[in-house]
């Protein structure tokens, strides 16, 4: 015999099994009354999308705030990268110079991009034709520095200037070198330059 098999059966007063039918009543007109303003414009057809992205930023206060939060960051990003001091880059003597290196099975490989600035090319005084008839060198100490900032190797190289880009390029094998420092003379003006070593799979 159960437990529950004791208890007598009650009954309500309102029905045999107290659970008389209970009646909703709904009203739509009712419920959008008592609704915030943004629900009762919902329905009523006032609400319409913005169309277009701009006027989708713009469109509230805080968006305004977003688009304006993005566009001082990207400024200020922008300008850093401008106008911040690269070690790698240096003008000398009417040119640009940019030193890179990289490491690549098992050696690293450092090279300088010489070439005369546009603002040189331009100048009527700038007598690339004459260093080019002279033969003219540029020439470059490269010196190759691995983590405790110790000097593995030094390798000198030089070429003749040219209207076009030309290049001084070396190579060392990798004795966990990470950077690549080069002192170049160009034309008697002297400049430093200094390089991390890209790894390259």
């Amino acid at each position: 015999m159960a437990f529950y098999d004791n208890i007598p059966e009650t009954k309500s007063a309102d029905g045999e099994n107290g659970s008389d039918d209970m009646v909703f009543r709904y009203s739509r007109e009712e419920r959008i009354k008592r609704a915030p303003k943004i629900v009762q414009d919902f329905y009523a057809g006032k609400m319409n999308p913005t169309k277009g992205l701009f006027k989708v930023l713009v469109a509230t206060k805080f968006n305004r705030f977003m688009l304006f939060t993005v566009a001082l960051c990207f400024a200020v990003v922008l300008i850093v990268n401008t106008f911040s001091a690269r070690p790698n880059l240096a003008a000398a003597a009417g040119f640009e110079l940019e030193l890179s290196a990289f490491c690549y099975d098992e050696s690293v490989y450092a090279q300088i991009k010489i070439h005369p600035l546009k603002k040189s090319l331009k100048d009527k005084n700038f007598p690339i034709d004459q260093y080019i008839k002279d033969q003219e060198k540029a020439t470059a100490v490269f010196n190759f520095v691995d983590v405790d900032g110790q000097s593995l190797d030094k390798i000198q190289k030089s070429a003749e200037i040219e209207k076009n880009a030309f290049f001084l390029r070396t190579n060392s094998p990798d004795y966990d070198i990470i950077k690549v420092e080069a002192s170049v003379d160009i034309l008697g003006q002297k400049v430093d330059l200094t390089s991390n070593v890209a790894r390259r799979e």
